[in-house]
């Protein structure tokens, strides 16, 4: 290592907790970036070591977006020499565990119906303002400190690097967001591990908890429906918190019966990261979901995990793995509930369509009917895939004819299917909205696509949807040429004002 480098410790904690090895954080970052600048794990620990201080602007776009992070200060990627040169240096005050970059965070917190006065921020504040007695004294080595601002109130609280890692901003965001005092923001960032507190003391008991987290996985199913994964992430992970302990302490069959929830869970957890766009943890609690379901032996689990892959395939228009994993996720097809049935095919016709194929996609889309829910609660109650009723088919019948170029064929059905959607879907209200206006674009009608995605902004703005909000700024990119109409000029200052486009 050069004798002035710098270990860039926020990517390498980046890396340890969501990725593991060097070579996954690179394989996820490829997914995003051109041939011509692919990373290889070496190049990742080049980064990590300081070796390199600034990767080429694709290189950090694509690590910002598989962290999750807006600013490349919150991977450690500042502009080290002229720092210097003014004898200010932000990453040697990473080492120290003190930065003045600003971490924007403020997209994180769920709406309590008080619009934030600032963003969340590392800058530590007076001593007066601070909450300190953490495992890490204030301003010390490894020490991050994290404030909010709220209505003109700011709270900070300082914590160990390894407790930010281990625990994540999350129940520091809920705590504050959620109006509860300092108290109650310590609380949430000293929380210990669940699995030292959570105690069952008979199987009637346990009976009791089981049922509770069923009924708890229906309601954060409706919540998600309703408001979108920023509402409903942090109940299911918390959830799974407790799952994990449970899984830990007991044995046999009782632990068969946490670790089939813990499956349903995990799975639950994949599908918010990825419609909030981060798709490297989507694929990890694939991944867990799957372990799960198969030490369950759950079929239906197994199939549904299964089908999520799929999905995850189809956000990157991989239309062999689509419809390759779709197969595989039916093979027990007389074992499934039939919405799910209905949902699988549905997913494998999407794959038909990117492959060109319209006559079979056509076909599985017709076959879908046959098992189509009525879901109109959205809580899941009839299983996975109770949203898959007759309107959704046909919205995604929709999607399968834009896939396939046929934009005029797509927006009647888009239309009445936005008509006919049950109010509880208002996620997949703004989806069908945001393709929509794909469709009006691709049909030439440019201040109809505007305004059908301006008027879906908001929804997905709110939802924390970053699936939805991509596809509005990828549409807002190519009618940025038309900013004389006024339509496409009230679409590209909505997104300019939310600040949500994002570095290309």
């Amino acid at each position: 290592m050069a004798k002035d480098s710098v270990p860039n410790h926020l990517l390498k904690g980046f890396r340890e907790r969501l990725f593991g090895t060097q070579q996954a954080m690179a394989d996820a970052a490829n997914g995003h970036l051109a041939p011509a600048y692919l990373l290889t794990a070496n190049d990742i620990g080049k980064l990590e070591r300081g070796a390199v201080e600034q990767p080429s602007a694709p290189r950090r776009a694509a690590l910002r977006r598989i962290c999750a992070a807006e600013t490349d200060a919150e991977i450690g990627f500042a502009r080290r020499s002229k720092a210097r040169a003014g004898g200010h240096d932000p990453v040697a005050q990473q080492r120290e565990g003190v930065t003045s970059s600003p971490t924007r965070l403020g997209s994180e917190l769920p709406h309590t119906g008080q619009k934030p006065a600032g963003s969340m921020t590392s800058r530590g504040l007076p001593s007066s303002q601070s909450l300190h007695d953490l495992r890490t004294p204030s301003g010390g080595p490894g020490t991050v400190t994290l404030s909010v601002k709220l209505d003109g109130r700011e709270l900070s609280v300082s914590l160990s690097r390894h407790d930010l890692l281990q625990v994540g901003v999350a129940p520091f965001l809920e705590a504050f967001a959620s109006g509860q005092h300092s108290d109650m923001v310590l609380e949430a960032v000293k929380r210990p591990d669940p699995s030292s507190r959570v105690t069952v003391t008979s199987p009637a008991h346990l009976d009791e908890i089981l049922v509770h987290l069923r009924d708890q996985w229906h309601a954060q199913v409706k919540t998600d429906n309703l408001l979108g994964p920023r509402f409903a992430l942090a109940s299911v992970l918390s959830q799974i918190s407790v799952i994990d302990a449970l899984r830990k302490a007991l044995r046999d069959e009782q632990r068969l019966a946490v670790v089939r929830l813990g499956a349903q869970y995990a799975e639950s957890a994949a599908w918010l990261y990825e419609d909030s766009g981060r798709i490297a943890q989507a694929r990890h609690w694939t991944s867990q979901a799957l372990e799960l379901a198969y030490e369950a032996d759950d079929r239906q689990m197994l199939a549904w995990t299964t089908f999520r892959r799929s999905q995850q395939a189809a956000a990157v228009k991989d239309a062999a793995a689509v419809i390759g994993l779709a197969r595989a996720a039916r093979r027990d097809d007389e074992l499934l509930a039939t919405p799910m049935r209905a949902a699988i095919r549905v997913q494998e016709a999407y794959g038909h369509a990117l492959d060109g194929n319209e006559k079979g996609s056509q076909q599985l889309l017709d076959e879908a009917h046959t098992w189509a829910a009525s879901d109109t609660v959205g809580d899941a109650r009839g299983g996975h895939g109770s949203y898959c009723n007759s309107g959704h088919i046909e919205i995604e019948r929709a999607t399968c004819w834009l896939a396939t170029g046929r934009a005029k064929k797509a927006i009647p059905l888009y239309e009445q299917g936005l008509r006919d959607l049950p109010p509880v879907f208002q996620r997949n209200r703004a989806a069908a909205q945001s393709r929509l206006a794909m469709a009006y674009f691709a049909d030439g009608q440019l201040e109809q696509a505007a305004s059908t995605a301006h008027e879906a902004l908001p929804a997905a703005r709110s939802t924390g949807s970053g699936r939805i909000l991509e596809e509005i700024e990828n549409l807002g990119s190519a009618l940025a040429s038309h900013r004389q109409l006024g339509c496409v000029a009230a679409l590209l200052d909505g997104l300019g004002q939310s600040g949500e486009s994002r570095d290309s």
